[in-house]
């Protein structure tokens, strides 16, 4: 099996990056790991997470032992992609560190707030204004490897953008300068 680059999909709540990441599996020819921040999140019972209280004291930590698994994950040889919500410096650094040994296209998912407000509201399992806090949270820290847009895109068409990036043997570079120049947000 040929090694491919991590995928690490960058983007807000309601973006569409599990949407992208699910449509990918099923195109790739390679059966494909799917990694979310979220799942780490989620295993919690819902009443922590509702406690404005105790929910930071436990995201953090559970955060950063999910950005230390991407190693692991990654050194398993499937492809990988990586879904997540980059809001703290110390969370991009924790994985910037993780993937050291490893190829990494940084891919941000980017949407117009308009209709991220929009999908917030149709799902109705979303906190509302949850995706305009992170609007400029989420990408202020740039520098990606390759962009793609959920709202001019379908799915199956940002996966297949995806699917040709990797097929095209291009590396990514953004972890790369991470590690060696830090990290810019401005």
């Amino acid at each position: 099996m040929k090694r491919y680059p991590v995928i690490f999909l960058n983007g807000t709540s309601s973006a569409g990056k599990t949407t992208v990441a699910q449509a990918f599996q099923k195109l790739w020819h390679e059966p494909t790991l799917y990694a979310s921040n979220d799942a780490f999140i989620f295993m919690f019972p819902e009443h922590v997470l509702k406690d404005d209280q105790v929910r930071p004291k436990v995201l953090w930590p559970v955060l950063s032992a999910f950005n230390r698994s991407l190693t692991y994950l990654a050194a398993c040889g499937f492809p990988l992609v990586v879904d997540y919500m980059l809001e703290a410096e110390q969370w991009l650094l924790e994985c910037v560190d993780s993937l050291a040994a490893h190829d990494v296209l940084f891919v941000g998912v980017k949407c117009p707030l308009e209709e991220l407000e929009r999908r917030e509201r149709a799902r109705g399992d979303r906190q509302i204004g949850f995706a305009r806090w992170q609007y400029e949270r989420v990408h202020r820290f740039g520098g990606y490897d390759f962009e793609i847009d959920t709202k001019a895109l379908s799915p199956d068409q940002c996966a297949e953008q995806l699917r040709n990036l990797l097929l095209s043997g291009r590396t990514g570079d953004a972890f790369a300068r991470f590690r060696q120049s830090g990290i810019n947000t401005a």
